[in-house]
């Protein structure tokens, strides 16, 4: 009895590591699937967006304020909506700025990204490594270094400011400097943030509005209504500066 038993028991263990070593085998199949149509996902987007953004013509007002904030090291925070991102992301190329980035696999197609700009990313989210990220991201800017956030990121409520744009401003100590956006011809996409997709050869305004700072005993939703007034703001000006550009060429 003994020895039917083993030869049962040797044969079920035979079967468990045949169909352990099938499940391993599936599992690194659909990994590697997985990771093949992220990587031809990023890049078309890559390749698409630079294409793209190559042949809009920018006209940019308050570029000064953006110099200034660097030139005097106390670092600062870019702000403007999600939705608005990959003209300045583009525009701004290679100039070393920091982005708050989350963990997600949308997040790690805007990490990619960020990083062929030239940006710096640091990975979080309020959903994931939250807490982590703003203490990196309030040390960078205390170093002098300039930080891009959107502050209805990741996933809104969209063109409304969240906390913890004006807890980075009120830790750092750093200035707020909002950027609107506006660009015609454009597609929005069906996207939570509606985000804004400009067509070939289109006329693109981007503004960069007057720096705010942020008190460190302010109240949080008082500060973040004037981040927020500020954004809109600096978008309804490049709007009327883009109205004005097209009618000139008519």
């Amino acid at each position: 009895m003994r020895k039917c038993g083993g030869a049962v028991d040797s044969k079920n263990a035979r079967l468990s590591v045949s169909g352990s070593k099938g499940s391993g085998f599936t599992r690194g199949l659909t990994a590697l699937w997985e990771r093949l149509k992220f990587e031809a996902t990023f890049t078309l987007l890559w390749l698409v967006s630079t294409a793209l953004c190559a042949t809009v013509r920018f006209r940019v007002e308050g570029w000064q304020r953006l110099q200034q904030m660097v030139k005097e090291g106390r670092g600062g925070v870019i702000v403007l909506w999600h939705g608005s991102t990959t003209l300045p992301i583009y525009y701004c190329r290679n100039m070393k700025f920091y982005s708050i980035v989350s963990l997600s696999k949308d997040g790690e197609l805007q990490h990619r990204i960020l990083l062929k700009r030239g940006f710096v990313t640091i990975r979080g989210s309020s959903a994931r490594r939250g807490a982590q990220a703003l203490l990196e991201a309030v040390r960078r800017l205390r170093e002098g270094n300039v930080l891009a956030v959107t502050p209805d990121g990741p996933k809104g409520p969209v063109r409304k400011v969240q906390p913890g744009t004006i807890h980075l401003a009120q830790r750092s100590g750093a200035p707020i400097l909002p950027v609107g956006v506006a660009c015609k011809p454009c597609l929005q996409a069906p996207s939570w943030d509606s985000h804004l997709v400009p067509a070939p050869f289109a006329r693109a305004v981007l503004v960069f509005g007057e720096l705010l700072e942020v008190g460190p005993d302010e109240n949080v939703d008082e500060a973040a209504e004037r981040v927020e007034q500020s954004i809109n703001a600096a978008e309804q000006r490049a709007w009327e500066l883009l109205s004005t550009s097209i009618g000139s060429l008519r």
